[in-house]
């Protein structure tokens, strides 16, 4: 029997209850890990391979969007949630624009939204990663047959100035 690996789950969110409710509502699915801000977001995504990251826009010293910009870097695959009791509408703009966020959500949220938000993020990270494997396998074939490709040329060459 194989075993299904769950996918990492990163809530950040100043407001405990936010990241509790998530966690008792997609436990069952997910490996949901929980940050009261940016700092421990971050250190949380050091310690542990995080394939979607879902933060509220309004925290003290880093917004939401700050903080998917700066994990954007570090971590290309991991999707990006935002998600905001407010109507910042510019934010979720930017943000949109920016390509720095999968999906948007507003606060309060059906638990029925939520989990399918979730689902279509961690099949989203799915498809990144098994496109990224492809084109891995591509290079590597890529490579080899350039190597052939000299080798034959090289033995063209050899049978030329043999004949």
């Amino acid at each position: 029997m194989t075993m299904v690996k769950k996918h990492t789950l990163l809530v950040v969110d100043d407001e405990p209850d936010v990241g509790d409710s998530v966690h008792d509502l997609l436990r069952k699915e997910f490996v949901v890990l929980r940050a009261r801000n940016a700092e421990d977001g971050l250190k949380l995504m050091r310690e542990n391979e995080v394939h979607i990251i879902m933060t509220d826009q309004r925290m003290p010293k880093v917004t939401g969007v700050e903080l998917l910009r700066s994990i954007r870097a570090g971590h290309p695959q991991a999707i990006r949630m935002l998600f905001t009791g407010y109507a910042d509408i510019e934010s979720v703009i930017a943000a949109i624009n920016q390509g720095h966020i999968f999906k948007f959500l507003k606060k309060p949220w059906l638990p029925e939204d939520l989990e399918q938000a979730v689902r279509e993020a961690a099949a989203e990270y799915d498809r990144i990663v098994e496109s990224a494997d492809v084109m891995e396998k591509l290079r590597s074939e890529l490579y080899l047959l350039r190597e052939r490709i000299t080798a034959l040329e090289q033995e063209v060459d050899r049978l030329r100035k043999k004949a």
